[in-house]
């Protein structure tokens, strides 16, 4: 984790958010030092406070702990929502082969509840 990077990206959500380093510390149960060592990267978030701080910023641990956001969910959230979903999109290729699976599950469904009901298993 490189500290200055994540200190901009806390940054850079909290003012997005318009919350105040006090604002961010009160919802965290911390001091405002705490935010504003972390901002200026000469201090690292405890692990203890990484899915508060997290959820706290609409983002993930995972793009706390790089200090970037993901391209997919930047693009679509331009930065950081209060409605982050770790979900990723799909791509139209992906959706057709989900959707070509869950046909072949429903067909695959209806052929068993006819061979049981018409005794052709045996």
């Amino acid at each position: 984790m490189d500290n200055m990077q994540t200190g901009k990206l806390i940054a850079e959500l909290r003012k997005k958010q318009g919350l105040t380093q006090q604002q961010l510390a009160d919802k965290m149960n911390l001091s405002n030092k705490t935010i504003s060592k972390w901002e200026s990267g000469s201090g690292s978030p405890d692990i203890s406070n990484l899915h508060v701080l997290a959820e706290a910023l609409g983002i993930s641990v995972d793009e706390l702990l790089k200090g970037e956001l993901n391209n997919a969910e930047s693009d679509t959230n331009s930065g950081a929502s209060a409605e982050y979903s770790p979900r990723k999109l799909l791509t139209p290729e992906q959706k057709k082969e989900r959707a070509i699976i869950a046909l072949a599950a429903c067909i695959g469904a209806v052929f068993g509840i006819l061979a049981y009901n018409f005794g052709w298993l045996g």
